[in-house]
């Protein structure tokens, strides 16, 4: 290149930094689906625990604890489940809070041990933003939309 030059190749990472976060039309789903998940995250700690304190010293209430946990554990996940389903992208109309088994965008953000579905969720609980695992976009639940910006007579 000439000393006067530049590349016109933007640099992947200074690319991905200046992407901005887009809102969601409605995020009530989106959190009610990440609510419902994090009550099932608790339960399964719950039943965890409950396991582990059983085998230290069994008795009695401690199986019942197990049991409670354990049933709490599987009505929230199942209520969980169904209103992950039910939360769509507004772009690609996928469904970014549980896995379907197509091929994931190459920008897709995945925590180790868990799959896209299951970190988007925890991505909503710890920092109310997640990332379509299917278009890619960056979404952020507490963005107000577009075309809300600017009245001052709504109310949420």
């Amino acid at each position: 290149m000439s000393q006067g030059a530049t590349s016109t190749a933007p640099d992947t990472a200074a690319a991905r930094a200046k992407v901005r976060a887009r809102s969601l039309p409605c995020s009530r789903p989106f959190t009610v689906a990440a609510i419902l998940s994090a009550f099932f995250y608790v339960g399964v700690i719950t039943t965890v625990t409950s396991l582990v304190l059983f085998f230290i010293s069994p008795t009695q209430i401690a199986v019942k604890v197990i049991m409670a946990s354990m049933i709490f554990s599987v009505l929230a996940w199942l209520l969980a489940f169904f209103r992950r389903r039910s939360a769509h992208c507004p772009l690609c109309k996928g469904t970014p809070l549980v896995n379907t088994g197509a091929l994931a965008h190459s920008r897709a953000t995945r925590l180790f041990p868990f799959n896209y579905g299951t970190t988007a969720t925890m991505s909503i609980i710890a920092t109310q933003t997640f990332r379509c695992m299917y278009c890619g976009s960056d979404f952020d639940l507490l963005k107000t939309p577009s075309h809300l910006r600017g009245k001052e007579d709504y109310v949420e």
